[in-house]
């Protein structure tokens, strides 16, 4: 299995994370909890948690191309949160 993460700074993180997760279910399946929302991808999964001033994004797959696609998918989706369009995404092995 193929692991990596990142993360952003937002006040609004769990809002964001709502945002994203409710943005993604209308394609895939996405559980939520208070401060989690768990998306299954064709390829592979992301867990987004908002954890207080911080939402979290935890990607696992079965290969790098796989991974990478669900990255890409987080990647190409973090413009959708105003407050963070500034900032890149820095993924790091899990």
């Amino acid at each position: 299995m193929h692991k990596e993460s990142s993360s952003v700074v937002s006040e609004k993180a769990a809002k964001y994370m709502t945002m994203l997760g409710k943005h993604f279910a209308r394609k895939v399946t996405v559980e939520f909890t208070e401060t989690q929302a768990k998306v299954d991808f064709p390829w592979g999964k992301a867990v987004m948690e908002a954890i207080d001033n911080r939402l979290n994004f935890n990607c696992e797959a079965d290969s790098e191309e796989s991974l990478a696609k669900v990255k890409g998918v987080i990647n190409d989706h973090i413009y959708l949160l105003k407050e963070v369009r500034g900032q890149a995404l820095d993924w790091q092995a899990v």
